[in-house]
């Protein structure tokens, strides 16, 4: 099986379309030789999509999420935590991820936090008191189908490779 190139054809025709049915995407950016790090963000515009793939380093893994993920909305407060625990199941993975872009000097960035237990969406809830976010089970990111497409951010030969993550 090739690898997609994050900039090429089928890829980019492939998420614009789902942007022209959707609200939004969720994409899952998982960065090469960066000790796992990644992030999860949303987007609604596809030019917004575009200059985020040119942002990216090479060998960056994207992998982009048709269906609606991460459904529950809202300003964490104590409802919202409660509503949260309520819909998430103790020890199904979870992620909780800003849908407002934070600021730091010239960093921009969305926070995002993710784990097993109803202890730990407790604890990335309350570091996220006040801010709005999304929250639900983790997006089912292993394998490419039908409504999940991935795309590797090319070198700078041009080549496409796998990273390590």
């Amino acid at each position: 099986m090739s690898l997609k190139s994050a900039d090429g054809e089928e890829f980019l025709k492939t998420v614009g379309e789902w942007l022209s049915s959707k609200p939004e995407v969720l994409i899952l950016i998982r960065y090469s030789r960066a000790a796992g790090n990644k992030d999860l963000e949303f987007y609604s515009s596809f030019g917004a999509f575009q200059e985020r793939l040119r942002q990216l380093p090479a060998e960056t893994c994207v992998t982009v999420f048709r269906n609606p993920q991460l459904q529950l909305r809202g300003i964490v407060d104590d409802e919202f935590i409660g509503k949260c625990l309520n819909s998430v199941p103790d020890g199904s993975e979870y992620a909780v991820a800003d849908t407002v872009l934070t600021r730091t000097g010239q960093l921009s960035f969305f926070n995002f936090s993710a784990g097993v237990s109803h202890d730990e969406l407790r604890g990335s809830l309350e570091s996220s008191r006040g801010k709005p976010v999304a929250v639900g089970e983790y997006p089912p990111w292993l394998e490419d189908g039908p409504d999940v497409i991935s795309g590797y951010v090319p070198r700078m030969d041009g080549k496409v490779s796998r990273g390590f993550y």
